[in-house]
């Protein structure tokens, strides 16, 4: 069975995995993660994914810091159980976020998934 994306934190630690659509627009390509509200960009897919690794970690800090995750994940959809927060369905997703039909509307985007260990301090 293929596990669902979630974020699992752990003390300072937290195993993520979440849904990134990879796309063109205009001369940069584009990582975008519907489920946070998050992206990158720059001029190569690789350079954007890089870019989305780095916002990721920025914003899991910040909300770690500010005691503010919880809170974040459900306002986006997430169902969170104890330490354990799961990323919405992609039917969910498409409902919820306005761009995220955008997205599957354009000739050529990408589904992947991004999975890291973050340490938030």
């Amino acid at each position: 069975m293929e596990r669902k994306n979630s974020i699992i934190l752990s003390g300072n630690e937290a195993d993520v995995s979440v849904s990134v659509f990879l796309f063109k627009d205009g001369e940069a390509y584009v990582a975008y993660c519907p489920s946070l509200d998050i992206s990158g960009y720059d001029t190569t897919e690789e350079s954007a994914m890089e870019d989305f690794r780095y916002m990721l970690h920025e914003w899991l800090k910040e909300q770690l810091g500010n005691g503010t995750l919880r809170k974040d994940l459900v306002g986006h959809g997430w169902k969170v159980v104890r330490n354990v927060a799961t990323e919405p369905s992609f039917a969910d997703l498409i409902r919820r976020n306005r761009y995220t039909g955008r997205i599957l509307s354009m000739p050529e985007y990408r589904k992947t998934n991004v999975s890291t260990g973050i340490f938030s301090r």
